[in-house]
């Protein structure tokens, strides 16, 4: 059971661990997945790949030769191409929703479990957790209802409602598929499902999930980050991380080991926008590596 009230807050690294990519794997994955399609007549090409009317050929270009961290980025400047990298970012992630690699490889998740465990499932919602998460695959949501199914012995729309009443999940940017609706880990009608997620300037002011986010975060004792980029407009959207108050407030971000061309000196001063410190609110560490050096924000 969880000592404190408890909102979770999740980017793409937080379900690194099931070999979910980060932006710019995403972005070398699609690259690689058009290299064998880009060079073939229209009429050789799987039929999703010409369902959007684009040109294929020109959007392989702009993002393998274009500076861009990663295929959300490049649609935020290139929305000629929004229906194609919609689809194959979904395409994409949607390989890696495997049932079997929840349980083979739980990593935190399976602590997250252990920590919010209880005897009695009517007990669950005591536990005060929340989710939001930014992220498109329905991970987080498959383990913990498979857990509530499982361990209480429960048919699948019970304990889905049950979880669905004790632990909200946001997800703000939309999803691969409606969960459960849409089976985890299902290849079906990928290009339909990718059409309803939304980059970050397709998302309106005010948005209804935003404000429950929001919610959610401000009512918590403590806000656990995972895999967060801190994107300007997603953090104003939040309405969540200021830079006076943050004494008060008790926050815990695991940001990742830091890749590419961005330098430490940068992340700080990045962060410290929001009144956020090093080895204070977040720690240069993955999310296992964080329950294991730092804290388990989880007790």
């Amino acid at each position: 059971m969880l000592s404190k009230k408890t909102c979770l807050l999740l980017g793409a690294g937080a379900s690194k661990h099931l070999g979910f990519p980060l932006g710019f794997e995403l972005r070398k994955k699609i690259l690689f997945e058009l290299i064998g399609q880009k060079d073939k007549p229209a009429d050789k090409l799987p039929a999703d790949f010409s369902r959007s009317g684009e040109d294929l050929q020109l959007f392989y270009d702009r993002l393998a030769y274009g500076n861009w961290s990663s295929p959300d980025a490049f649609l935020e400047k290139h929305r000629e191409f929004i229906k194609t990298g919609k689809f194959l970012i979904c395409r994409t992630l949607a390989e890696h929703e495997q049932p079997w690699g929840v349980t083979s490889n739980g990593g935190w998740y399976d602590r997250l479990v252990s920590s919010i465990h209880v005897d009695d499932v009517a007990t669950l919602r005591d536990n005060g957790l929340s989710i939001v998460t930014f992220n498109y695959d329905r991970s987080i949501d498959f383990r913990l209802h498979k857990y509530v199914e499982n361990h209480f012995g429960l048919d699948s729309s019970t304990a889905w409602e049950i979880l669905s009443e004790a632990i909200p999940i946001i997800h703000l940017h939309g999803t691969l598929g409606s969960y459960p609706e849409t089976p985890y880990g299902d290849k079906a009608s990928i290009f339909e499902r990718s059409q309803s997620i939304n980059i970050i300037s397709e998302i309106e002011d005010g948005l209804e999930q935003f404000r429950q986010a929001s919610t959610l975060l401000n009512d918590a004792e403590r806000v656990v980050v995972f895999g967060f980029g801190f994107a300007t407009d997603n953090v104003n959207r939040l309405r969540f991380f200021k830079e006076q108050d943050q004494d008060r407030r008790e926050i815990l971000i695991a940001t990742g080991r830091l890749r590419g061309n961005v330098h430490d000196t940068e992340q700080q001063e990045w962060l410290s926008k929001w009144g956020l410190l090093p080895m204070k609110h977040y720690w240069p560490q993955d999310c296992n590596g964080f329950l294991d050096r730092v804290c388990n924000p989880f007790s």
